[in-house]
């Protein structure tokens, strides 16, 4: 009686969180004085049911990074999926996302943040809050005339006419993606 409980509180929980967060690839594109985030994020709904719920996305704001102005929003390669704003605060900003039963999206999602400083974040490790590592992030970072990077957030991959590259499988990130630049 215990054992079959307890299988039925598992699936019941399986099919609560059948929500996952199976990839991302970003492009980043750092100016002077701003930067850029044009990224694709890939979902999967595993359950048997529509998924509907809100997810947060984090883009930290301060006195040397303004207030992001958000760009795209939208779901590609799916007429099914639907997304939604939310609402946006100092933190970042929430969006609804809608997935029938079974069902694979991608979202595209990109800001423009004005820099006041010579350092850019992106916050990578809310992908460790999922149930699972990345399958896959790839990162890509293009450096506009006059700007030289003085620190990455991993050791170098690939680097090509002021695009450094950095693609990983099976991913839980063990820090942000942090950059320090000058001009």
């Amino acid at each position: 009686m215990k054992l079959g409980c307890i299988v039925l509180l598992l699936l019941c929980a399986l099919n609560l969180v059948a929500l996952s967060f199976e990839a991302e690839e970003l492009d980043f594109t750092l100016g002077k004085g701003y930067w850029e985030m044009d990224g694709l994020f890939h979902f999967t709904n595993y359950a048997d049911s529509t998924y509907k719920g809100a997810i947060f996305f984090p883009i930290p704001q301060d006195s040397l990074a303004l207030h992001p102005e958000l760009t795209k929003l939208e779901v590609v390669e799916s007429a099914e999926a639907k997304c939604k704003f939310i609402a946006q605060n100092e933190k970042g900003f929430s969006f609804q996302l809608t997935m029938p039963a079974k069902h694979f999206c991608t979202l595209r999602i990109a800001y423009r943040q004005v820099l006041k400083g010579n350092s850019a974040t992106y916050i990578i490790s809310t992908a460790n809050s999922w149930d699972a590592p990345l399958s896959y992030a790839k990162y890509r970072l293009k450096l506009l005339d006059g700007i030289t990077l003085t620190k990455a957030p991993f050791s170098l991959q690939s680097a090509d006419n002021n695009v450094y590259t950095w693609e990983f499988t099976n991913f839980r990130p063990q820090t942000e993606f942090n950059l320090g630049f000058c001009y």
